[in-house]
């Protein structure tokens, strides 16, 4: 776990650079700061983008693969009952165009790693699969439920596309102090269900992504454990005022039969965080998510859910006094004028604001905007959609 320490400065990301991911052929962020708000049309790339940054900060780690579609609101595996539905649904979708033929390649550099890359490839078995219906071979040894796998050679009809055999993530950074790092993960998808290897590296530095959709109580609890265990729950406590004035201690506790955070506004018993209301929930995940990240990055998708317009600047100002204690580069994404208007507001130059956007060819590029930029552009409201 990290801590909220005040010394030195930020190491951050410089730049990103991310090619044949999801919807982005190729794109290039030339130059970030430490607290970057990302905006853009819907279906612009925005969360993509923070998906990418959650990949490239997991060391080749390919259930990170996995996670990044319980972002989006997937559910589960066990939701998918077959490997061809894992394969269509999970990991073709990672690639442009679904064309997994391609490399995917994310890269960046660090101040404290240099250079960091990782690339994501499909190797395939010189295999094709063959509908059971019409089939030109003998198949009565064979599962019924399982594709039949046969030399290609020896195929004249009713071939289906070769099927994934192994994703693998490829991941090197070099570091000034160690120098070149080298890890590699692999996911295999079987008709027996997901096998991983995972890289033993140890993560240069923790990511956390806050997502968009609900979050987890349990972990929330959890992390407001460790920061009272360092004594700075108070920290938190005196962000929420934001929010409500009233609130007097956050404890964690498992009166309800598992962790959850409980508030103290001054009635009679203490009242459960998430029935104070979502904008307290998403403030309190986002400020735990950053103290926990203590030298790494924190990914927050479309920032603003669930807080009150009104009370935005003093959230960003929360924000960025969490995140210079605990030495966080912060990514955040958002559909609202008023929150990039109130963030500029509350951090002046500590700011940049990164606009995605799509030429009539469909190719993605970024516009990026520091003080005096955001400033021309809150003045003649800079479409943030």
């Amino acid at each position: 776990m990290g801590t909220l320490q005040c010394s030195g400065e930020v190491t951050m990301l410089q730049n990103l650079e991310i090619c044949n991911f999801r919807l982005f052929d190729h794109l290039k962020m030339e130059q970030l700061g430490q607290i970057n708000l990302v905006g853009g049309r819907n279906n612009s790339g925005k969360t993509t983008l923070l998906e990418a940054l959650f990949l490239l900060c997991g060391t080749a780690n390919p259930e990170l693969v996995l996670r990044i579609n319980a972002f989006r609101g997937f559910r589960g595996l066990n939701e998918l009952v077959t490997p061809t539905a894992i394969r269509e649904t999970i990991l073709k979708p990672l690639f442009h165009q679904f064309d997994s033929s391609q490399t995917i390649k994310i890269s960046g550099q660090h101040d404290l790693l240099d250079d960091i890359e990782l690339k994501v490839t499909v190797e395939r078995q010189n295999t094709v699969a063959l509908s059971l219906k019409n089939r030109q071979a003998d198949t009565s040894a064979v599962d019924q439920r399982d594709p039949i796998q046969i030399p290609s050679s020896t195929l004249v009809a009713n071939r289906e596309n070769i099927e994934f055999n192994d994703l693998r993530l490829d991941y090197v950074y070099r570091s000034h102090r160690s120098g070149e790092i080298r890890s590699e993960g692999r996911l295999h998808v079987a008709n027996n269900g997901i096998q991983m290897a995972t890289p033993s590296n140890e993560n240069p530095f923790l990511a956390i992504f806050v997502s968009s959709r609900g979050g987890n109580s349990i972990e929330d609890a959890t992390r407001l454990g460790d920061l009272r265990r360092r004594k700075k729950g108070d920290l938190l406590v005196d962000a929420l005022k934001i929010m409500e004035p009233r609130l007097q201690a956050l404890e964690e506790n498992s009166v309800a039969g598992y962790p959850m955070i409980w508030g103290d506004i001054g009635l009679s018993e203490l009242v459960p965080l998430s029935m104070m209301g979502e904008g307290m929930t998403r403030i309190a995940r986002i400020l735990l998510a950053i103290s926990t990240a203590a030298g790494g990055v924190v990914m927050v998708d479309e920032v603003e859910n669930g807080i009150h317009y009104s009370v935005l600047q003093k959230v960003w100002s929360a924000i960025a006094d969490a995140a210079k204690r605990a030495q966080v580069q912060i990514f955040a994404t958002t559909h609202s004028f008023e929150c990039m208007a109130a963030a500029h507001q509350a951090l002046g130059n500590k700011l940049m604001v990164h606009r995605i956007e799509q030429d009539k060819e469909g190719k993605s590029h970024c516009v990026t905007l520091e003080e005096e930029g955001i400033a021309a552009a809150v003045r003649h409201g800079f479409e943030v959609r």
